[in-house]
């Protein structure tokens, strides 16, 4: 039986969504992912089972599967922006790391063991490095989840594809080389990946750069701006012979880091996300082929298992070296497992050189079939295990607007090492301005309004608390405050005498003043309780110190607005 006839996109995209959209209901309705449910409708729509898609069907709605990458890319990337992550780049940094490596590592020997092909064995320890944003991000969304596993789960993401598509571009350049001369050449396949490289981050800086003037002088809506921006990215790394995902993701990454501007433009696209990520998913499950399953044999084992190693392990090896909190150590290796979209796009990207199929169409062969069969395998299984561990860390939920913003762990300093009370304000205020991302408002004036009230009476109140705070002229998005913990304590003129440990600043633009005593009165609560004092001067990082304020009943003085 042949297949539906795709030539009409339009409705294949139809039947895609009105499958596609209540298989995903009905999966959340017992307990698994959206996700998990529209990869299956797609299975079942697609050739391995009741064939209302053929083949034909990935090509024809190709424009659909690239612009939906291409989006999901640039808001992974977008959460790499340094002013969230400046104190938390360690943590980061040692788990892409470690996990990339062990399960490079990993897959690399285990395939050769098999295999005894070297070639075989590199390409596939770096296809395997991959880890599929869209499965992570669409399940992060669904759960409403935020928290430190969320903030460090989705950076990690994000590196994880660009170090793939590095060691990828390496390897590939090297093995071209090797099977046409038998001779190693790593600086002619460093030359070649760097190449790629260049080419994606100009394309996408000097995409971001043209979408955020455009917005900021007022001559394209956010919406549009970030539509075209996405849509230029990809058609020019396109042309250009570059990375269409990195090409999305640097452009992410350009806006992130663009000031708040940036960042909004980032999720302007969010009412899109729901029909978007159900016709993709649905879709991804149309392309999953179940007689691939049948071809995976021994090497295919080996790449699973290998796989599943080494993104658990390398998970907790980072989290040995980056961090000390057992939440996230335990929970973020399963959370890296989902394989498909970068990994499909680098078989398909083997499968068209012809020097490698001319040269050894075993391998691209033996490639194709493992990871095809694999991508089955973890598509299913990777969305229940996002969930479980967001699940088991806490964070499910939390993505709600709460009385106090700025209680993260970006907004907090420990140590705060200074001379007095002075010193203290001028470096929460500067740390305030920076953190925050303001720009229509100097250190200098923040530093003025503070000092002023501090002056005509100590913002201290007793137990080891102060709480510095103005009432801005400017406008802003909202409340802003920084946090910063001295352990050796500061005279802060206090009504009791002691030093200070705990300093709160607080900074509420005019169009907030509304809120101003609301969110001092929670942050009083959170602060008078004497048992979160005592472990927040024990805090070694601000990881920590975020740590101890949130697993303590925060709702009961940060709580959500909405309840």
């Amino acid at each position: 039986m042949n297949g539906f006839n795709t030539d009409n996109p339009i409705l294949a995209l139809s039947i895609l969504f009105v499958v596609g959209y209540p298989a995903g209901l009905l999966a959340r309705k017992i307990g698994i992912p959206k996700v998990t449910g529209n990869i299956l409708a797609g299975v079942l729509l697609g050739p391995s089972l009741f064939m209302v898609f053929d083949d034909s069907a990935a090509k024809t709605l190709k424009p659909l599967t690239v612009f939906a990458m291409g989006m999901i890319t640039c808001v992974v990337g977008g959460h790499l922006s340094y002013r969230r992550l400046h104190n938390a780049l360690k943590r980061i940094g040692s788990f892409a790391i470690a996990e990339v490596a062990m399960t490079f590592t990993l897959v690399a020997s285990g395939i050769y063991w098999f295999t005894e092909s070297l070639p075989t064995a590199l390409l596939m320890g770096a296809i395997a490095t991959e880890t599929a944003p869209a499965t992570v991000l669409a399940v992060v969304r669904e759960e409403k989840a935020k928290g430190l596993l969320i903030k460090t789960l989705l950076a990690v993401v994000a590196l994880d594809n660009v170090l793939c598509i590095l060691i990828f571009s390496l390897i590939k350049a090297q093995v071209t080389h090797f099977l046409a001369s038998g001779e190693m050449a790593i600086l002619t396949a460093m030359v070649v990946a760097c190449k790629g490289l260049l080419f994606s981050i100009l394309i996408g800086s000097g995409v971001g750069a043209l979408l955020v003037y455009l917005v900021r002088k007022k001559k394209i809506e956010p919406f549009s701006g970030l539509f075209m921006a996405i849509l230029l990215s990809i058609s020019a790394a396109e042309i250009l012979h570059a990375s269409p995902l990195l090409t999305s993701l640097t452009l992410g990454i350009f806006l992130g880091n663009s000031g708040r501007d940036g960042e909004s433009l980032v999720t302007s696209l969010e009412s899109l996300e729901p029909v978007l990520m159900t016709c993709f998913f649905t879709l991804a499950g149309v392309d999953i082929h179940l007689d691939s399953l049948g071809k995976f044999g021994a090497i295919g084992a080996a790449y699973l298992v290998a796989r599943f190693v080494g993104k658990v392990s390398g998970g907790a090896i980072g989290g040995f070296l980056g961090t000390d909190i057992a939440r996230i150590r335990s929970n973020i290796g399963p959370a890296l497992l989902s394989h498909a979209g970068l990994a499909i796009g680098l078989v398909v990207l083997l499968q068209g050189d012809p020097d490698l199929a001319a040269a050894n169409p075993k391998m691209i062969e033996d490639i194709t079939n493992v990871v095809l069969a694999s991508i089955v395998i973890f598509e299913i299984l990777g969305p229940p295990l996002v969930r479980r561990s967001v699940t088991r860390a806490g964070e499910a939920g939390k993505d709600r607007e709460r009385i106090v913003k700025f209680i993260q762990e970006e907004y907090i300093v420990t140590p705060l090492e200074a001379e007095d009370k002075w010193d203290a304000i001028r470096q929460l205020a500067a740390f305030l301005i920076k953190t925050h991302g303001i720009k229509d408002l100097t250190v200098e004036d923040l530093i003025e309004s503070i000092e002023e009230r501090e002056k005509s009476i100590s913002t201290a109140m007793g137990s080891g608390v102060a709480i510095p705070h103005a009432k801005l002229p400017a406008s802003g998005p909202d409340i802003m405050g920084v946090m910063g913990i001295c352990p050796a304590g500061i005279d802060f003129d206090a009504p009791d005498h002691r030093p200070v440990h705990y300093i709160i600043m607080i900074a509420t633009p005019k169009a907030h003043q509304d809120r101003h005593l609301q969110v001092m009165a929670a942050v009083a609560r959170m602060i008078s309780n004497a048992d979160i004092r005592a472990k927040l001067l024990t805090a070694q990082t601000p990881a920590e110190v975020y740590e101890v304020i949130e697993v303590e009943p925060s709702e009961n003085y940060n709580y959500f607005l909405e309840d």
